[in-house]
């Protein structure tokens, strides 16, 4: 009781209860998962990255070796016959023609012993289901220059020059290169020929070609000149009809021009799953499958130059 009449109660202290508050099982196992959906979405941007990346350099080395290198090689084959004036109709038997089919004879395009693997034949090495081919040219050197092997040359000095696939010695064991080989400068004729041929592998002018073949382009005339048929020839075909022309007492085909075609990959895999490997690659009038050592997942490209023979193309006085 209060002193004031009023009655005194006891009153006892209120105690708080906090609940505990936190993430549900389920909530966990839903945050976890949004966790790893963007994980996951991440990985595969950055996986979609890395490919673009390596498919852009893939192209940017096609680029560089089929456009580059092939305009390299045209650049001299157009010097083909250059300074052979008085034979102009280039045939398998012309005297120092531009395009050499035969060696070490009379009757000869190189009245010299180069070897029968050093003239443009077929049957080379080749990564894929057909052999490549070698295209050999002479002509007089115009003016200053360099071969393709590097060496300076004077004007009217000798130049023999051939284009081939070889192995590559910076890369594997499957890895081929077109390399140029070319004689020895400082000599005016076939005579001097020194270190061309055989063994000598060569400068490498483009790196990672699967494939190689060279076309001959053909003008047939009549005897009057008035009817004139163009035709590609593959290398073998063109000897063949040239020398049944010739046992005929038909007009000869006269080789006005050079189609080449290369079948160049990038320098590394580029892993990427939308390249079919087993599709075969087409060329110029077959496609051909790569072996089963080359069927990988490296970026492909075709590339095809036609390259006019100038000094090919006048008529015999």
């Amino acid at each position: 009781m209060c002193n004031d009449g009023g009655i005194l109660m006891n009153k006892k202290p209120h105690h708080l209860k906090y609940g505990q508050k936190g993430f549900t099982l389920i909530e966990l196992i839903v945050a976890l998962a949004l966790g790893l959906l963007i994980t996951a979405a991440a990985t595969q941007l950055f996986l979609g990255g890395v490919v673009s990346t390596r498919i852009q350099q893939a192209n940017a080395e096609l680029q560089d070796s089929g456009v580059f290198g092939l305009e390299y090689v045209a650049r001299d084959v157009r010097l083909a016959n250059y300074g052979n004036i008085s034979n102009p109709e280039l045939t398998n038997t012309t005297p120092m023609g531009g395009i050499v089919f035969s060696q070490g004879g009379a009757n000869s395009n190189v009245s010299e012993d180069i070897g029968e693997t050093s003239v443009t034949r077929q049957g080379l090495g080749s990564n894929a289901s057909e052999n490549s081919d070698q295209l050999t040219i002479q002509f007089i050197a115009p003016n200053r220059m360099f071969n393709c092997e590097g060496e300076e040359v004077q004007a009217g000095e000798y130049v023999i020059q051939r284009y081939f696939l070889r192995k590559d010695n910076n890369g594997a064991a499957t890895d081929l290169a077109l390399a140029c080989d070319a004689n020895k400068h400082g000599v005016t004729s076939a005579a001097g020929i020194a270190n061309f041929g055989g063994n000598n592998a060569g400068q490498v002018i483009m790196p990672r070609v699967d494939h190689l073949r060279f076309y001959l382009g053909t003008m047939t005339k009549d005897s009057t000149h008035t009817n004139i048929t163009y035709a590609y020839y593959s290398i073998n075909d063109y000897i063949a009809a040239v020398n049944a022309a010739r046992s005929n007492g038909e007009p000869l085909p006269r080789v006005v021009s050079v189609k080449a075609v290369a079948v160049v990959r990038s320098m590394d895999n580029t892993n990427n799953e939308l390249i079919d490997e087993t599709k075969p690659v087409q060329g110029l009038d077959r496609a051909v499958t790569l072996t089963a050592a080359n069927q990988t997942k490296h970026l492909r490209r075709t590339y095809i130059t036609t390259i006019a023979i100038r000094n090919g193309m006048g008529d015999a006085l």
